[in-house]
């Protein structure tokens, strides 16, 4: 797999430590993502993923450190900022209307962006190209959907923003592996598109078939960064990932953290 690394960076993040009130989760981490690459985010449950996820997104303030997108200093503004500059995070199971038709619901996620007409039906184009499946249930409500489709479909809405970075947290998450599969193929469709994303997933092997690079979170510290292929021969932190407890909450002592 052709690495992307070298391009100038899209997202660098420098010594973020981050929490929730007195529980410290993040220590000091550090990296970055050039244009048009793909990062794996892994770790074991409680490694701090989402919380990097969260601090990235504007929904939980850094204690220390930087968070840039491009040439902006994005580390203290809000969501709505982070969405309007290129940053949009995606959570799985979450972000379309049950009740409203395929159709309506791509529609919807362009509201207030001052669009015309011509220039929604241009975007829904795209993003159906990707999404194939969906093509299919334009008329269909969102709630008839399978599992994977709905999770398409979100992220299909995202998509119509033509974001300049992505964050994607566990879309997989309670589904088969075939639909697993069909999903990541359309993630790996956007990466051959050039898209920019940091993805958290639960299958760790799948996860590094579709990242140019990967980085390994350990008690809220990056312990690995670099490819793909390079973490495959690392069996300690694979076991770690496969083997590590379920997230709890807020407990913390010298020697890690546990995330919520």
């Amino acid at each position: 797999m052709k690495s992307r690394s070298r391009a100038a960076p899209l997202l660098e993040v420098r010594n973020l430590s981050a929490g929730y009130g007195h529980v410290r989760v993040l220590f000091g981490v550090s990296f970055s993502l050039a244009r048009s690459e793909t990062v794996a985010l892994l770790g074991a449950n409680g490694a701090g993923k989402t919380t990097l996820l969260r601090t990235l997104g504007g929904l939980l303030t850094p204690t220390e450190g930087a968070v840039r997108l491009g040439t902006r200093n994005i580390t203290y503004s809000e969501p709505e900022t982070r969405f309007r500059v290129g940053m949009v995070q995606l959570r799985g199971g979450e972000g379309t209307f049950a009740p409203l038709s395929v159709g309506d619901n791509l529609q919807a996620a362009l509201l207030g962006a001052g669009l015309r007409r011509a220039e929604i039906l241009e975007r829904q184009e795209e993003v159906l190209a990707v999404f194939p499946a969906l093509a299919e249930r334009l008329a269909d409500p969102a709630r008839d959907l399978s599992g994977g489709q709905r999770q398409m479909l979100a992220l299909a809405m995202v998509l119509q923003h033509r974001p300049e970075l992505l964050l994607i947290d566990e879309l997989s998450l309670g589904l088969a592996p075939i639909v697993v599969q069909e999903l990541l193929g359309a993630l790996a469709r956007l990466r051959e598109q050039g898209r920019t994303m940091l993805v958290v997933e639960q299958s760790v092997s799948l996860a590094l078939d579709l990242a140019d690079r990967a980085m390994f979170l350990e008690n809220g510290r990056v312990v690995f960064e670099g490819r793909s292929e390079d973490l495959r021969q690392r069996e300690d932190l694979l076991r770690a990932a496969f083997l590590g407890g379920p997230e709890t909450a807020s407990t913390t002592s010298a020697e890690g953290t546990v995330e919520p």
